[in-house]
């Protein structure tokens, strides 16, 4: 039985509009009942390929092997969405098939079954009142988390979750997103016009900058191609993920070797 007293908000637009990513996790564990949960709703998204795993522990062992990935010390549940293709050869090969497809169409639909998987989970931690935060660099770390996991060939990460019951006195606010009208079309999509970018960055950078969110976590990327003039109290989004795009690649190697890597075939 799962506690109540445990259980966040049940109304699903409550959840959605409130739901902000935790870095600071209690000392409390998740029980395995809650896991089970949280872990058979993410399954149950609308994916027909069925080409996602999940692996997750609790082991604090194999987490501090993974702290390259930036694994918040308090987390006290991690998980990895993979693309999982190992499974899918097994049930061609038992159908008696050969593997005939096009890998980077089959990634692609692959990184849409994961990604779905990982939102509905997401959610269902939520209600369960368990705090999540995505770790988008784990397809860099391929090689260690393979190595952690035993992932084999044809396997591959798409993101990481730490999980855990939140610290309420380390909560972030909700962050802002840009206005509805510049980020859905009807009909057709219109092009950006100048005045609508500045409006796109104003919705973020005044949002981010009245939070105080990069000065909270210490998180400002430093310049490399140029002298930074610009003071905390104004880094803004749109300063950040510009920075983030525009000095090269984060890793030694680039994604598509480490893809290659793995066992697939990309031309």
């Amino acid at each position: 039985m799962i506690d109540q007293k445990n259980l966040g908000s049940n109304d699903l637009f409550e959840i959605i509009n409130n739901r902000r990513s935790i870095r600071k996790f209690l000392g409390k564990d998740i029980s395995e009942d809650v896991i089970g949960k949280i872990l058979y709703a993410g399954i149950r998204a609308p994916f027909a390929y069925q080409a996602t795993s999940i692996v997750y522990t609790s082991d604090k062992e194999k987490m501090e092997k993974l702290k390259r990935l930036g694994i918040y010390p308090s987390t006290k549940l991690f998980m990895i969405f993979l693309i999982d293709f190992n499974r899918l050869e097994k049930i061609v090969q038992q159908k008696g098939y050969t593997y005939n497809f096009d890998d980077g169409m089959l990634l692609w639909l692959g990184i849409q079954d994961a990604s779905l998987v990982a939102e509905n989970l997401i959610l269902a931690a939520e209600a369960c009142g368990i705090g999540s935060v995505l770790l988008g660099n784990a397809p860099l770390h391929t090689e260690l988390i393979a190595k952690v996991f035993k992932l084999p060939k044809k396997v591959i990460p798409v993101v990481g979750l730490c999980l855990g019951y939140p610290d309420p006195k380390h909560l972030m606010d909700v962050r802002p997103r840009f206005p509805l009208q510049r980020c859905t079309f009807k009909d057709e999509y219109t092009d950006y016009s100048e005045s609508d970018i500045l409006e796109c960055m104003k919705a973020m950078d005044e949002g981010y900058i009245t939070q105080g969110y990069y000065i909270k976590l210490n998180a400002k990327i430093p310049l490399y191609q140029k002298e930074d003039k610009i003071d905390m109290d104004k880094y803004s989004w749109s300063e950040h993920i510009s920075r983030k795009i525009t000095q090269g690649i984060w890793s030694d190697k680039s994604l598509l070797d480490i893809i290659r890597e793995q066992g697939f075939n990309l031309k």
